[in-house]
């Protein structure tokens, strides 16, 4: 085996084998004689593809938002939020060009497919109610739309994506009775009632089943696969006897179940016990006159219908949803009672029960993450200082290579011409040392060498003087 002073001279030697092959490539040459055009590249080319590439990804890219069943709340706001998102603003008007991305209304079969979607990285914003479970290991009951596909490899480690944006509206829990039973209060339920708590796998039936589990009550439960609108056909049918409905105030389908004679609302009147259980839980009561014969205030309990959004937005792109919501949530949820229509002044992570998405919380914060966050100037930051190195690096390896090569052709000089201590200058060698020096002072005064560099060429060419 070779000793290790070989090796490392064979390798210095080949690495100057290559690089004397390298400079004399007009490519090369240039660079050396060009070195403006490395900071138009490293300040400017290179932010500006940046900025486009990403400007071009944004145009192309869709957002697909979960909503709801047909019939309920979720699957009326739905078109009203994306339309909101997807309007242009001023600037964009301007240069005529939409850099949002496209938000898709999406129906679904409510809440907990909606945060199984999320969770999934398939839903980038859904209307959910706050509180429901944040792991839902069963599949969706809905088939997903043909453009998307669920993700093959599902296991129950999947991580929790889903996080708070905004609320909207407090949906209270309808209870309504046909009136030959007698009912006033959901205690009054006994077997073998037929009733309705809403499709399965739902909020509705998620937080019926906390009433109901509260009282002991095991009741005979009827049409699990139905929807709201179906379930209310079905009671108006003389199908089903109660029906379980959580929706939002004044929707048209309880109106359309309200406005027959046969039924009534019961109340809840542990209420307020249901809520100090689950916090997650609202003390609501539905104001007498809303639907048609309701004499009287209707105890209940609800839950807080929220936007919600998906982690995989960056903290930019969920701030900006805010901000463009905030500006219109009076028109999108004017005709929905119990709305949170003044969002954008409230502190909603102290009510919520998920936690807040980080842009919603510089939302609320008044923290936008632009050029004044840090991290975003820690980026900025980062980048510059490479680039400032990269520049010193090249900068010193050029005048280093330069330096090496003049000095380089004054030992040529001195070999060719057999220059001594003992032996008088020939006026070739004068000539030729002459050029060198000029060549280094033309190279001082385009500060491609520094002053010592010139002096240490000096030097070296007096020292065979």
């Amino acid at each position: 085996m070779p000793p290790k002073r070989t090796m490392r001279y064979r390798v210095v030697k080949q690495g100057s084998t290559a690089f004397r092959r390298l400079r004399y490539r007009p490519a090369f040459q240039w660079a050396l004689q060009h070195t403006k055009w490395f900071y138009l590249l490293f300040l400017v080319v290179i932010p500006l593809g940046y900025s486009a590439s990403a400007l071009i990804e944004r145009t192309q890219t869709n957002y697909y938002l979960f909503t709801g069943p047909q019939g309920g709340t979720h699957y009326l706001l739905g078109p009203r939020f994306a339309d909101t998102l997807n309007w242009p603003d001023k600037l964009e008007r301007l240069v005529h060009l939409n850099v949002v991305p496209d938000f898709v209304p999406t129906e679904s079969c409510g809440s907990l497919d909606n945060i199984f979607y999320m969770n999934h990285g398939i839903a980038h914003l859904s209307l959910v109610e706050d509180g429901l479970p944040l792991r839902v290991e069963a599949g969706p009951r809905c088939p997903l739309p043909t453009a998307l596909k669920l993700p093959r490899k599902r296991t129950q480690a999947d991580e929790v994506r889903l996080r708070a944006l905004m609320p909207l509206y407090k949906a209270p829990l309808h209870i309504v009775a046909r009136k030959t039973l007698g009912f006033s209060d959901v205690r009054d339920i006994k077997a073998p009632t037929r009733v309705y708590l809403g499709p399965e796998r739902s909020a509705t039936e998620f937080v019926a089943s906390l009433v109901l589990a509260h009282y002991g009550m095991a009741l005979d439960r009827q049409g699990k696969e139905l929807g709201a609108e179906e379930a209310i056909d079905q009671m108006l049918a003389g199908k089903i006897d109660v029906g379980f409905f959580l929706i939002g105030l004044n929707a048209e389908a309880m109106q359309k179940l309200a406005r027959s004679d046969q039924f009534h609302f019961l109340t809840v009147e542990n209420a307020p016990m249901l809520e100090l259980l689950y916090p997650y839980l609202d003390q609501l009561k539905i104001p007498a006159a809303t639907y048609p014969h309701l004499h009287k205030d209707i105890p209940t309990v609800g839950t807080t219908t929220i936007l919600a959004a998906s982690t995989e937005l960056s903290d930019v792109e969920v701030y900006e949803i805010a901000s463009k919501l905030s500006h219109q949530i009076h028109n999108i949820l004017h005709d929905i009672p119990f709305n949170a229509a003044k969002a954008s002044g409230s502190t909603p992570e102290r009510d919520l029960y998920y936690p807040l998405h980080e842009g919603a919380l510089r939302f609320y914060n008044h923290d936008p993450p632009f050029f004044l966050d840090p991290h975003t100037l820690t980026g900025i930051g980062t980048y510059l200082t490479l680039v400032y190195a990269l520049f010193t690096v090249s900068r010193q390896f050029v005048r280093n290579y330069l330096t090496h090569r003049l000095v380089h052709a004054v030992n040529r000089a001195v070999r060719a011409y057999r220059i001594t201590t003992a032996q008088p200058e020939t006026k070739r060698y004068q000539a030729h040392v002459r050029k060198v020096k000029y060549l280094a002072l033309a190279l001082l005064r385009d500060q491609r060498l520094t002053l010592n560099e010139y002096k240490r060429i000096d030097e070296y060419i007096k020292g065979y003087g």
